[in-house]
This record gives structure tokens, sequence and C-alpha cells, in this order.
């Protein structure tokens, strides 16, 4: 007997994707200041037939078909991972239909969906997360020269073609001639010499959908972006050939469990925290260093230090009760002459790291606490070089009749573990040890309980 196949529960409308029609097309080209020699329904239905000829055919079909949205004042906006001046993130707007649309209980989807195929987090993902199945396709850089209609006849087949590539099973060309419907964006400037545009669009994938048990082998998501630059496209000699370069890359990946959807969604929150669409982080994650351990829940896990994901949960490390350790003491109290004392001392992780912290990743942890009458301040920045212990030596010296007392500041951790198939939190493994590379000397012992000052 097989093994029946995982189902995902989603809500679907039947809906007619946007056609890539001649008067539509006829406008954009139009709007570009190509005039009717260009533009003739004839040469446009040759156009539209050599395009859609070149279309794979695939099964994937859509459940919307979306666009960066733009800024309502007109100012710079997020259009494409090409965007030649960063500029911020607005959410997305539907651009054209697909062969279906998301009910409200499918929206939540479309919005995880989004997260995940936003350029950095995708990348992130790929990088971090083992056993994500996204698929990156090698950028695909094209110059030559054309006349304008045929740049962006050609720009059409290309994203087409990588459109579809980028999916196993490929993707349905009702829904590849929506995402082109409106892919001509307009010149705003006047007088402008050079045609240029960067843009991008995000297509909600729905996998063997069926409407009467809302049921779909998968749900997924594609990312397209594109650059096209027109050397001198107004030309007007007779069949001018212009220099033309474009750029396409896609990204894509399908879910067959929204238990795995929302693992990776709570693994970009866990490096990201709510900044989840920015190119670069707007600032480093806050880690959060408790004065002892606490509860295993959603509001400790936002506050760890995210470690690289395995199988299908994710882990954090949280950090708390700060204290210091000795390292060494001088009591020169009987000498007319300074001291000097040197050891070698370890700082890092004091268990073998089975899972590493992320890579690229910078993440604050900070603490100020007092033990005895002695107050002390850990600031300590993780990035990779902790994934290893370091070992330097140090030297600290007591003055004539002074002594002199050295201590390291250590944390405590435990790994705290979310299982999306339950939506639980648990802490596993037994509890660790962070020496940092942070040292306090004093003349007198540091001894007592110990008391956060400041959270």
């Amino acid at each position: 007997m097989s093994i029946p196949k995982n189902k995902v529960k989603i809500g679907l409308k039947k809906d007619t994707p946007t056609p890539l029609s001649i008067p539509v097309l006829q406008k954009q080209l139009n709007n570009l200041g190509l005039d009717c020699a260009y533009t003739t329904p004839k040469r446009l239905e040759v156009f539209q037939r050599e395009v859609t000829a070149q279309f794979p055919d695939g099964i994937n079909q859509s459940f919307g078909i979306h666009q960066p949205k733009q800024s309502s004042d007109m100012t710079p906006y997020y259009r494409s991972m090409y965007d030649r001046v960063p500029a911020p993130y607005l959410g997305l707007t539907e651009s054209s239909k697909g062969d279906w649309k998301p009910e409200a209980s499918a929206l939540g989807y479309s919005t995880q969906l989004s997260t995940v195929v936003f350029p950095r987090n995708f990348e992130y993902l790929t990088l971090n997360r083992a056993g994500f199945a996204g698929n990156r396709s090698e950028e695909k850089t094209n110059e030559n020269k054309y006349e304008t209609v045929d740049a962006i006849k050609d720009m059409f087949i290309q994203l087409g073609i990588e459109a579809s590539a980028s999916l196993v099973k490929g993707l349905d060309k009702s829904s590849l001639n929506s995402i082109l419907s409106n892919a001509i964006a307009p010149i705003n400037e006047k007088n402008v010499k050079d045609y240029y545009n960067a843009d991008s669009r995000v297509v909600f994938l729905v996998e063997n959908y069926n409407p009467l048990t809302e049921e779909a082998d998968a749900i997924g998501v594609l990312g397209i972006d594109w650059e096209l630059k027109i050397n001198d496209y107004l030309e007007k000699k007779k069949s001018p050939k212009h220099d033309t370069k474009m750029t396409i890359s896609t990204r894509s990946i399908l879910y067959d469990s929204i238990a795995a959807l929302e693992a990776d969604i709570v693994f970009l929150k866990a490096n990201f925290g709510e900044d989840l669409f920015g190119k670069i982080p707007s600032k480093k994650k806050e880690v959060k260093i408790f004065d002892k351990l606490p509860p295993s829940n959603d509001d400790t896990f936002k506050y760890g230090l995210p470690l690289i994901a395995k199988d299908d949960y994710v882990d954090v490390l949280i950090m708390y009760a700060p204290n210091l350790q000795s390292v060494g003491s001088i009591d020169n109290t009987l000498s007319s002459m300074e001291t000097s004392f040197s050891k070698t001392i370890t700082s890092g992780f004091t268990f073998t790291m089975g899972q590493k912290i992320t890579v690229g990743a910078e993440f604050e942890a900070g603490v100020v606490f007092a033990k005895g009458k002695v107050s002390v301040g850990l600031e300590v920045s993780f990035t990779e070089q902790w994934n290893n212990s370091q070992s330097e030596t140090i030297t600290f010296k007591a003055p004539a009749e002074k002594k002199a007392f050295s201590y390291q500041g250590y944390l405590l951790t435990r790994k705290l573990r979310f299982s999306p198939e339950d939506g639980s939190y648990t802490y596993v493994e037994d509890e660790g040890r962070f020496l940092t590379n942070i040292l306090k000397t004093s003349t007198d012992p540091i001894v007592g309980d110990v008391l956060l000052v400041t959270e």
C-alpha cells in the first residue's frame, strides 16, 4: 500500500487570470513613446504568439500575482533587488489576476510566503537553515542589440522561461501571461534618453488544488526580479538596433507542510526580530540576558541567540544568570616591588556547539549586575567567531604592598526549541556556560549574591 501524500488545507476561489491582450500591450508600448509603426495589432499578434509559443507547459497554478506597493507621496520605494538606490519596502499589492484567489483563511499564508521569498530572507534561509528546500536560479544576464519592441519581447520570453524553470513542475501558461500583462513600466521622466526598468513580481503558487476538499498537494511562492536597459530606445532611424542589457533572477519554494512554512517564519523572526523586510537589518538583534532561567515560551524564545536550524525544529540559545569566576589573585602586601601574573584564559562556549551561530549574523547582549559592592557590565557581540572557543594570555599586576584579584564574566545557557508540528517550546540538552572575554579586576575579593541592575 502506498504512503498517502501530505495535503495542505487552503481556501481558494476560482479566478480568471489577466490575459496578455493586444490592446493592453499596445497601450503599454504607446506609453513608452513607441508609435503605431511599432505597435500595429498585426505586429503585436505576432509578438504575442512568439512569446507564448516559447513558454513551457507547467502544472503549478497561481493564487495571487503581486508587485511591490508604490509610495503614496511618490517618494522612492522598493521595487526589485536590482534597485540602484535602497528604498523602503512598503508591502505588496495585486499586480494581476491568477488562476485562484485566496479566501480569508489563506491570506495568512500569503503573508508568510511573501516573507520567505523576500530576497534577504530567502538568502538567509538558504545559507543557515538546514533542509530549506528553496531554489535560486543563477542570475541570467543577456547583452545584445535589438529593436526596442524586440528587446521587450525577448524580456517577456526570458521572464516566462525563467519563472517556469524555477519550479520542478513548471508554471501554467495562463499565470505566465498574467505576470507579463503589465510588465512594461512607463517612463515617468520627459525627454529621457534610455529606457530603464527594475521591477519584480511575487507569485503565490498552488499545486494540484481540489476545490471540493479545499486541499492541495503543496503551496508555495515564486519571486522574479528583473532589470532592463535599452539605450537610445526612441531612436527613429530605419531599423535601429539598441544596446540592450537584461538581467533576471528567480527564487521559489513549495511546501507540502504548513508546519515547515511556520518553522521558516519563526527562524527568520529569531534572527531579524520584527525587521523582516530590510535589505540590511536596521540594527543588530538584541539577545536578552535573564537573571534566571525564564519560562519556555514564545516571549522567551524571541530574545534567544539564533542557531542554524536543523530538521523540523528551530533552536535558540537562552542566556541567563550572569556571574564572575576567579581567574587568579596576587597578594603583594609583603613586597616593595610591583608583581605581575600571566595566565591563559579561554572564552566562548564550554560545551561543543552542535549547532552554530548563523552565518554573517551579529547579535548584541548586554547586562549590568552587582556582585557584592562591585558593579559589572557585560556587553557581548555574538558573531561567527563564537562558534569556536578562543584562548588568550592575560597579564594583571599588583603594586607594591597591594593585592589584586581578577575575574572573568560568564553566562549560563540553555537551548530552547520550537517544534512547529505542535507549536511547543521546550528546553533541551543540559545547562551550558559561555565564558566572556570581559575581565574585572579589584583590590578586594568580589563575593556575594548577584543582583541585576538593568535588563
